[in-house]
């Protein structure tokens, strides 16, 4: 288990932002490892998302619509 203790001091907002955004760089780059890991979990699923039916065939429907708008805006403009 673990157990964490914030204390929150500070004139203004500016200074415990910044302050929390120091802890949290700090956090990233002591646990650099860990992080790497979470990040090879959340792309191995990412990549089995691509890969449904439904994805994919929205994913070319969208090539579908940007190629015709490529070759619209190219006949166009060669015109």
């Amino acid at each position: 288990m673990v157990k964490i203790n914030i204390s929150i001091e500070g004139e203004n907002i500016t200074e415990i932002v910044d302050e929390l955004l120091h802890v949290g760089i700090d956090l990233l780059k002591s646990n650099r490892k860990e992080i790497r890991e979470a990040l090879k979990i959340l792309a191995d699923e990412a990549f089995e998302v691509l890969e449904e039916k439904k994805t994919l065939e929205r994913g070319a429907q969208l090539y579908r619509k940007i190629n015709q708008e490529i070759n619209w805006t190219y006949k166009r403009v060669k015109e």
